[in-house]
């Protein structure tokens, strides 16, 4: 019998593969016209006009991508929302992982474009980072794909090289105990310096923290939250002592810890990588003049395998509209993740490319930043580790931030987090699609 039954399950497997192979012969994506919501501005949004402007010019089917700033992360959310309700979302739309699958069977399964014979990846899908190329593929949603990686970056220690030497430390802390030491050798009333400018409004930290203690926030199923866990309230307590001594100050707005770290107040702050521009431009426009700092792993509980990262990202998906608008978009993200246009977008961008084999294209960018140097090496040998793809993880993200702030404030950790745990694994029962 469970022969009988391993065997069906294999030509049911092999029926919808060829089911989903038979969805996109004849289709044709030549003359289609689509709209690509996005959320880069500034130079970021110029330059990908330009590369929209070159796949428009340059692709054999007369593709015209139509691309279009539409807000940063939440309001492009809030119009997807609206979009769908009405029938007319974009064909292209930029979301995280969990806004993903909030969209869900809106959206199409890439996987079966991915693996296409006439339109797939085909066998340069090893060139991709396997960290990157996994974390769109939803265990929530029966392990559809429902995006594909553009870019990608990592969360990371930023650190005051000058302020660590006037203390006599000579490099950055490799473990939550050597930085807890080093933020109270680095504080100061004289020179009004501290250690962490602690950022208690983002979530994507604790689940940082957490991971470098050898933790997880879901189930091992990767289906349920668990929250609750010795990791998460080691990391909160952790984060309390520091604060209740003074070698760390929370911050009050967002990006006031790049102020802060810029202005020479604080020897550390944890962010993502994408952000070494703007962490350049803080320290350049410091009121104490500029000073030596760099990037390290963070800090974690055992610096005897490699490190455990936050990998950060938010993905292309595909909205469902018609099979040939479809079929375009996705030769559009095709198109954009080859080296050529994955080493373009990592001179403006600073994200990592998606691709290997795209290195020997950033070698200018490795050679002059030094810090972008090290943040390549660091992923190329760290555990790179994603934040749940569920539907509702803003709500349980924004949960996380609030109950870190009340153990922050005092609250009791045990009590704190088996409410955050219930809270959580509520928001996912009523999200789930």
């Amino acid at each position: 019998m469970r022969k009988l039954m391993l065997a069906l399950a294999a030509l049911f497997g092999l029926t919808v593969v060829q089911a989903q192979a038979d969805s996109l012969r004849g289709v044709d994506p030549s003359g289609a016209r689509i709209t690509f919501w996005y959320q880069h501005s500034g130079d970021r949004d110029k330059a990908m006009q330009g590369m929209l402007e070159e796949f428009n010019r340059t692709n054999p089917w007369k593709i015209t991508v139509r691309g279009e700033y539409a807000g940063p992360y939440d309001q492009i959310y809030n119009k997807m929302v609206a979009a769908l309700a009405a029938g007319r979302p974009p064909e292209l739309v930029v979301a995280y992982q969990n806004q993903a699958a909030t969209y869900g069977d809106a959206l199409v399964d890439l996987d079966p474009y991915v693996h296409d014979p006439t339109w797939g990846i085909g066998a340069d899908l090893g060139d991709f980072f396997a960290g990157f190329i996994n974390q769109d593929i939803s265990a929530q949603l029966g392990g559809k794909r429902l995006g594909f990686p553009p870019n990608r970056s990592i969360e990371v220690l930023y650190y005051d090289e000058s302020m660590l030497k006037r203390a006599g430390i000579s490099a950055a802390p490799r473990t939550w105990d050597e930085f807890a030491t080093d933020c109270r050798r680095v504080t100061s009333g004289a020179r009004d310096s501290y250690g962490y400018a602690l950022d208690s409004l983002d979530a994507s930290h604790i689940f940082a923290f957490v991971i470098s203690r050898g933790g997880r926030i879901t189930t091992p199923d990767g289906k349920g939250y668990a929250l609750d866990s010795p990791q998460m309230k080691d990391a909160m307590l952790f984060m309390r002592g520091l604060v209740a001594g003074g070698w760390a100050r929370k911050i009050a707005r967002k990006f006031d810890d790049q102020s802060e770290f810029g202005n020479a107040k604080s020897a550390f702050t944890m962010g993502s990588t994408s952000g070494l521009t703007f962490y350049a431009s803080a320290v350049k426009a410091g009121s104490n003049g500029p000073f030596a700092w760099n990037i390290a792993p963070i800090p974690q509980s055992s610096v005897s395998g490699p490190p455990a990262i936050d990998l950060y990202g938010a993905s292309v998906s595909v909205p469902k509209t018609t099979p040939q608008k479809q079929l375009a978009a996705w030769l559009f993200i095709r198109w954009f993740s080859e080296p050529k246009q994955q080493a373009a977008w990592t001179h403006v961008s600073l994200y990592f490319p998606v691709r290997k084999s795209a290195e020997p294209l950033i070698r200018d960018i490795l050679a002059s930043d030094p810090r972008f140097a090290v943040a390549w090496e660091l992923l190329k040998k760290a555990d790179l580790r994603s934040e749940p793809p569920f539907a509702g993880y803003d709500l349980v993200r924004d949960a996380i931030s609030a109950a870190y702030n009340r153990v922050l404030d005092g609250a009791d950790a045990d009590s704190t987090l088996k409410d955050l745990q219930a809270q959580a694994q509520r928001i996912l029962k009523d999200s789930s699609p």
